[in-house]
């Protein structure tokens, strides 16, 4: 399989394109009965926005012939481990933190993951801070003396976001009540039952919406207007940004532009995946956005420009890489 990979990598022009799209079909078939039943996604915990991704990138594959599960493990703690090992062969996370992971960075510290590999940029998303919609927290100040979720184990990177946007308001882990918990539905459970008082998740994703109902709304804290804020929350979650987020049915919680911090969801693959495996699903998500739309509105937001984009201290797979090239896809 490997030599027909590399024969299409070599092909010009635009039947480079059209064979090589009839091969990776084959491709598909020829990976999926190698490895029928092994192929995994490893993603955030059920309810989030990783986790339906996932099931969505499942279910295309499954269409094209390979068996691919999608797998909801927790946080990328969990998950990055896995894929460096070679234990599971894709996962969804954050970019910034794919490229702390890569280098041995804050919750990676001292343990760099070598062995994983980008294959794509998927959706952009914002997570902050959430509140009753009732509630008198309007500012990030107001979160002074409140009881906030706080020390996620499974997701340690969401008390990092939320660490950065407490800085934006010169407030630290001694200004707040922190209310621990193990992984991200935990910590929305406590604050559904009244325990805590803010959580930091995702913009758009099932548990907050989840929360919205089981509160009567929900409210994101928008970030202070300040010049030098996003030095700060880049100063502890590198590679992060800031999005003016607009209201949608879709995403309950913003009920004004709200500026909010933001990444991009990408895809990697454990570098022990096989390249033929990874061309497969880059190939798919490259002409098959229609198809993931239909199936999850947040895919509006994958942009096919950007998808070949990197990521700093990350090496892009051979698979993906090579099917990129092929295609004369750049990500600029």
């Amino acid at each position: 399989m490997m030599k027909v990979v590399r024969q299409i990598f070599s092909i010009p022009g635009a039947a480079r394109s059209a064979f090589g799209a009839a091969i990776v079909a084959v491709g598909v078939m020829t990976a999926a009965s190698a490895t029928a039943q092994t192929v995994t996604i490893g993603t955030t915990a059920q309810g989030s926005l990783g986790a339906a991704l996932g099931a969505a990138l499942a279910k295309v594959m499954d269409g094209r012939g390979m068996t691919l599960r999608a797998v909801p493990m927790g946080g990328p703690e969990v998950t990055i481990p896995l894929l460096n090992s070679g234990e599971i062969q894709f996962s969804l996370v954050s970019a910034d933190l794919a490229s702390l992971a890569a280098s041995g960075r804050t919750v990676f510290e001292g343990n760099p993951q070598p062995n994983i590999r980008l294959v794509g940029h998927l959706v952009s998303f914002e997570a902050g801070w959430f509140v009753r919609a009732d509630s008198d927290i309007v500012t990030m100040a107001d979160l002074k003396g409140k009881r906030v979720s706080w020390g996620i184990t499974q997701q340690r990177i969401l008390e990092y976001w939320g660490r950065a946007q407490l800085a934006t308001a010169d407030l630290g882990e001694d200004d707040i009540i922190p209310v621990h918990a193990t992984a991200a539905p935990a910590a929305v459970q406590d604050f559904m039952a009244g325990r805590s008082d803010a959580v930091v998740f995702t913009v758009g994703s099932g548990l907050v919406s989840q929360a919205d109902a089981a509160v009567g709304g929900v409210r994101f804290v928008p970030l202070p207007d300040r010049d030098d804020r996003l030095d700060i929350i880049t100063s502890i979650v590198p590679g992060t940004l800031i999005r003016q987020v607009t209201p949608n049915k879709r995403r309950p919680g913003v009920v004004t532009e709200t500026p909010i911090m933001g990444s991009t969801l990408v895809l990697l693959a454990s570098a022990d995946t096989a390249p033929e495996t990874v061309a497969a699903v880059t190939e798919a998500l490259y002409t098959a956005r229609d198809e993931f739309i239909a199936i999850h509105p947040a895919f509006n937001r994958m942009d096919l420009k950007t998808l070949a984009g990197k990521v700093p201290d990350l090496p892009a797979h051979d698979g993906a890489a090579g099917y990129y090239k092929a295609n004369g896809i750049t990500g600029e």
